[in-house]
């Protein structure tokens, strides 16, 4: 049962039925009156006078002739208001489907950027203008086709084909507020990563590569959909360009960056959720299982700290220093495993079913000393001289050396099992500051190529070239 709605009812779905019952009732009791009236004649001037006689014939004459009469009409009236009322009905139910299939081929969602619910939806809840009143099911239907009238007597459009998604819009499970375009289409991507992985910097040098160099290149329109997140991002940023680096995510925190991505000649927006969750949520499987985010996510971003890799660590112990670079303190296998017992559980997949979802592999701080020089775009563009014949592109070639690098130092575990549970795995080189010298502005390195890549994998439309 749908929930009653703060609007009238149309007229040809409540009071149409009431006027035809109400016009069929006046002409049969017009009916009975007037031979009420010729019998009360009858008895006024005696049945058997010439006068009274006359009544009574008219009587008998109103009761058959005009019960036929009124019949017949009733029956017209009928038929003709249910011809009317059918291609009411029929257009009710032809904008209903067109609405739906808008949605479904535009890819049309949403999602709540309340980190306590986080709900999915296509439709939200939305205000009425004038009277502030929240209407949870605002689509053609019986309190309107093309418009519905709110009890304050505003008028609200009923599809996203005439402008429903300019209204003030609320998620339909919590009632937290939504900014944005609402008739947009929805891409998750959570970055994934242990303590001290670097994932909060390299979101927000994401960012800011998005927004200044990719956006201004391809003629994109990037912007925040939310002013509370900009200000938190032009903040990040000061003190990433004055050498200050960020501080950990908040245990228990998600941060869901929201971005509005506008191409050229596209009528659709795309809504961007870049999620950011603290390393340590991935200490237990309830804590990864309360997000849901996780569950819609059109793709995952997972950073690898190379110093995690206790091989890798002990070659360079003597030429780093660990702390300056903030070695993470959780396994990334062990975060994997977690991940995917918990997306398994989210689909109801199983254990040996690929996900339908691609995974961009992020081995960040590639300025440690030799990593670039083993992983780094040097490394990828000698392999792919080197192997010509069977590695056709640059991006394959990263993806040799990043997947050798990975097994050699004892991540191999790691590696097979991505490439057996996600549909597409590749693998990124970067560097989200550049130094780890404090009070020198951070310069990152190739960061936003892993969302451009998921981005396309996810949106045909989104047509840029390849690094």
């Amino acid at each position: 049962m749908s929930k009653e709605q703060p609007a009238k009812v149309s007229y040809f779905f409540g009071k149409g039925y009431v006027d035809l019952l109400n016009t069929i009732k006046s002409a049969w009791m017009l009916n009975f009156e007037s031979i009420k009236r010729q019998l009360s004649l009858v008895g006024e001037k005696g049945l058997f006078t010439v006068g009274g006689a006359m009544n009574l014939v008219a009587a008998v004459s109103i009761l058959f002739f005009g019960s036929i009469i009124s019949i017949a009409t009733s029956v017209i009236h009928i038929v003709v208001l249910v011809i009317f009322f059918l291609c009411i009905y029929f257009g009710f139910v032809l904008l209903w489907l067109i609405d739906r299939i808008y949605i479904l081929l535009n890819k049309i969602k949403n999602a709540c950027p309340n980190p306590e619910c986080q709900a999915s939806f296509s439709i939200p809840v939305y205000e009425c203008p004038s009277c502030g009143e929240k209407h949870t099911n605002l689509v053609p239907s019986k309190y309107g086709i093309l418009k519905r009238i709110c009890l304050c007597g505003a008028k609200l459009p009923t599809t996203f084909l005439n402008g429903r998604e300019k209204l003030k819009a609320y998620c339909p499970e919590c009632d937290s507020p939504m900014s944005g375009d609402t008739a947009s289409r929805q891409y998750a991507f959570p970055v994934i990563g242990g303590p001290s992985v670097g994932k909060t910097c390299y979101i927000n040098m994401t960012i800011d590569k998005l927004i200044n160099d990719v956006a201004s290149a391809n003629n994109w329109n990037v912007s925040f959909i939310s002013e509370t997140e900009e200000k938190e991002h032009d903040l990040a940023m000061k003190s990433l360009n004055n050498g200050v680096r960020l501080l950990k995510t908040e245990l228990n925190a998600l941060t869901a960056f929201q971005l509005m991505l506008k191409l050229p000649k596209e009528k659709i927006s795309r809504r961007i959720y870049i999620y950011d969750i603290s390393g340590e949520m991935f200490s237990s499987s309830g804590n990864v299982q309360s997000n849901l985010a996780y569950s819609y996510a059109n793709g995952l971003i997972f950073i690898i700290d190379p110093l995690t890799l206790g091989l890798f660590a002990a070659e360079v112990e003597n030429k780093i220093d660990s702390e300056a670079y903030g070695a993470s303190s959780k396994d990334f296998d062990d975060i994997l495993n977690i991940m995917l017992i918990n997306l398994d559980k989210m689909l109801g997949s199983q254990d040996k079913d690929t996900l339908k979802r691609n995974l961009a592999v992020v081995i960040n701080k590639t300025n440690i000393p030799t990593l670039e020089e083993k992983i780094g775009d040097t490394a990828a563009q000698q392999y792919l001289t080197e192997n010509s014949d069977k590695c056709r592109s640059f991006a394959a070639a990263r993806d040799a050396v990043c997947r050798s690098f990975l097994e050699n130092y004892g991540a191999g575990n790691f590696v097979r099992t991505a490439e057996s549970k996600f549909k597409k795995v590749r693998y990124f080189t970067r560097s989200a500051l550049g130094h780890v010298q404090e009070g020198r502005p951070f310069e990152s390195k190739n960061v936003v190529n892993p969302l451009i890549w998921l981005l396309k994998e996810a949106d045909s439309s989104i047509k840029i070239p390849n690094e």
